[in-house]
């Protein structure tokens, strides 16, 4: 995690947190929800291709 830009990461009882660099951006996501959180937070900060 320490070199990338951003960060999907499993947590206990199906739930995800997302990372920008070493900060974390969004934590307690439903697992179901992950991608649509990381690329509603990749159109946000503007780097979505």
């Amino acid at each position: 995690m320490v070199d990338a830009d951003y960060g999907y990461v499993g947590a206990a009882g199906g739930k995800i947190t997302l990372y920008r660099k070493r900060d974390v951006v969004k934590s307690g996501i439903p697992q179901e929800h992950g991608v649509e959180e990381l690329v509603n937070l990749l159109k946000a900060d503007g780097v979505w291709r």
